[in-house]
């Protein structure tokens, strides 16, 4: 996107465009400005040097911010609905400009899983008796359906972050709002979403924990995959992975630049988490030892951690090929009452 900003000298047309005048992130704006001070032949040096050329720049800054919180304070329904559009010009801005951060930061607003828009310190007070100073963010609505699903069921929101620059922008507030931590919706638990009130005693879900461990590891192969077993209050779901926010971060720093392994200097710390309240993992744990049902075992093992990794990522084509099959494999078992 690119705006268009003529600049004049006493209504005498000198320029448009110039990006010592105006500050980057705000290319975008249409409109003129009129500087009586500025000679009409202004070279490249003049504007670079020149410090009443750097007090324009700092003006057309603080007018813009200015007008973008009397939008917020006056406007507010109008201002949800720009900022869909806007918000990734006022985030560069944020990181570019410590003066216009510092005058917008209450204002900049993040659309929540609830369809609401909120302020940051909004999310955090009303959020504070769930998990104190810790913001959850989503990236892709369809991908994380599921967990958003789950958040949802448990009274709880996260935050719409699926701007190119919100990766950076993240990071920009973790350092600059005292204790602040940004984690993607499918990298922690949440205690609230943890069945507290469980039958099971200490001893008897270390003993569940270890015997689904074994279980699975064996099943799909796999004696370095990292499971945790919990019970959580939504019974529906068998299984789901996790992505440590650290873990992400690092694979995402892999991919700028240009695939370097990161993820192998620090390992990976993608959890399978199984759910010891749902009906399929119960089931699970009552047919383990019987002879006849050991290939039935494997099958669902394997099935309830694919399933699980789809509602995290794409699964590989081998692995959807692998997917496939045995859908239809059980299906065909249910079918004809095997």
């Amino acid at each position: 996107f690119e705006g268009q900003i003529k600049l004049f000298y006493n209504q005498v047309f000198v320029a448009d465009n110039i990006k010592e005048v105006i500050p980057e992130f705000l290319m975008l704006l249409k409109g003129t400005i009129d500087c009586p001070d500025l000679p009409l032949n202004v070279s490249r040096s003049f504007l670079q040097n020149d410090g009443y050329v750097n007090k324009i720049s700092a003006h057309i800054t603080k007018k813009v911010a200015d007008k973008l919180i009397s939008i917020f304070e006056n406007e507010r329904e109008n201002y949800n609905k720009y900022w869909d559009d806007i918000n990734p010009f006022v985030k560069f801005g944020c990181i570019k400009e410590r003066k216009f951060y510092d005058r917008v930061k209450d204002i900049v607003i993040f659309k929540t899983t609830g369809g609401e828009y909120v302020t940051l310190k909004d999310y955090l007070e009303r959020n504070k008796e769930k998990h104190e100073n810790k913001v959850f963010y989503v990236t892709d609505e369809k991908q994380q359906a599921q967990y958003i699903k789950m958040f949802k069921d448990n009274d709880m929101e996260a935050v719409m972050m699926t701007a190119v620059i919100d990766n950076h922008f993240m990071q920009f507030l973790e350092m600059n709002e005292s204790g602040v931590k940004f984690q993607r919706i499918d990298s922690d638990l949440s205690e609230s979403m943890k069945d507290k009130e469980s039958s099971a005693d200490e001893s008897s879900q270390k003993e569940i924990s270890e015997t689904l461990e074994k279980l699975f590891k064996e099943s799909l192969n796999n004696d370095k995959l990292t499971i945790k077993v919990e019970a959580l209050k939504a019974t529906s779901l068998p299984g789901m992975i996790l992505l440590s926010e650290q873990s992400r971060r690092i694979q995402e720093m892999s991919r700028m630049y240009g695939g370097f392994n990161f993820g192998g200097m620090y390992g990976e710390e993608e959890s399978l988490v199984l759910n010891s309240n749902n009906g399929l993992i119960k089931s699970l744990l009552s047919l383990k030892d019987r002879e006849d049902k050991k290939e039935d075992v494997k099958l669902i093992c394997e099935h309830i951690y694919d399933l699980a990794k789809m509602s995290h990522e794409q699964l590989e084509p081998d692995a959807m090929t692998r997917f496939i099959e045995r859908s239809n494999s059980l299906l065909t078992r249910l079918a004809s009452g095997e």
